[in-house]
């Protein structure tokens, strides 16, 4: 297998668990936060302080992009409302005659600015590499002591708490108007004509250099995510059954 195909492979794999975990985990926020207050106005406003950073890189992306491309913003927002069932936690409306490319790159700046901000946090403040090294073992006092050295980096709960809000906000939203064919129809373009002209050499030094860094990248934040996401996840279902036992009670979803 070429090496620059792994990690786009990586990527095809852990993109729809990902979004899976998260409308999971989005939901769970919600229900556990109506379980403690009995109150649904207090439930979302529990629900939107802790994603509340994560919420505010995705909106001021978007913002910020679409004034450098000069996209007209119809309406912008920090703060939740309820659209039908769903709440919506912040809003940057763009002009609906704006062209699909720049549409495209302001309804796709969060995941950038958000996989960005996860591969910093993972490579400067997560030793991965030791906890994955260790747990691939299979010894268990090996991957014990792996994960010890994995959550005595400095302010570890604080990081694990910013790279899970941003985890969670950084995904498109179903306004947000993303064509992804605008940029896999050229890129497929462009190796096409290379292998026509007898340009191979071009092609790889692509295909084994930016492609490979951009797959590398991404599937290191995507997988991150997912991986913060399932540990969260966990803690949520085990203060959702604990609080349950005490109110003796059940939250329907």
């Amino acid at each position: 297998m070429p090496d620059w195909l792994v990690p786009w492979i990586i990527v095809a794999v852990v993109i729809w668990p990902l979004v899976k975990v998260e409308e999971w985990v989005h939901l769970r926020i919600q229900g556990l936060g109506l379980l403690i207050t009995d109150n649904p106005q207090a439930a979302t406003l529990i629900y939107y302080i802790v994603l509340l950073p994560g919420v505010v890189l995705h909106e001021l992306s978007q913002w910020v992009l679409a004034q450098l491309l000069r996209v007209k913003v119809e309406r912008f927002q920090l703060w939740p409302d309820k659209q039908g069932k769903r709440i919506r936690l912040g809003l940057v409306e763009i002009d609906k005659k704006t062209d699909d490319l720049r549409a495209t790159l302001v309804g796709m700046v969060p995941l950038v600015s958000g996989v960005t901000a996860l591969v910093l946090i993972g490579r400067a403040r997560f030793d991965v590499h030791t906890l994955f090294a260790g747990l691939g073992t299979g010894d268990l006092p090996t991957a014990m002591a792996a994960i010890r050295t994995f959550t005595s980096a400095p302010d570890f709960w604080i990081w694990v708490y910013l790279a899970f809000t941003i985890a969670n906000a950084m995904l498109p939203e179903e306004h947000d108007r993303v064509n992804w064919w605008l940029f896999i129809v050229p890129m497929a373009g462009i190796a096409a004509a290379l292998l026509l002209l007898d340009l191979g050499i071009l092609l790889e030094a692509w295909l084994d250099g930016p492609l490979t860094a951009i797959g590398e990248w991404l599937s290191f934040g995507l997988a991150l995510a997912l991986g913060i996401d399932l540990f969260v996840m966990a803690l949520l279902a085990i203060t959702e059954e604990i609080v349950g036992r005490i109110k003796d009670r059940i939250t329907e979803y």
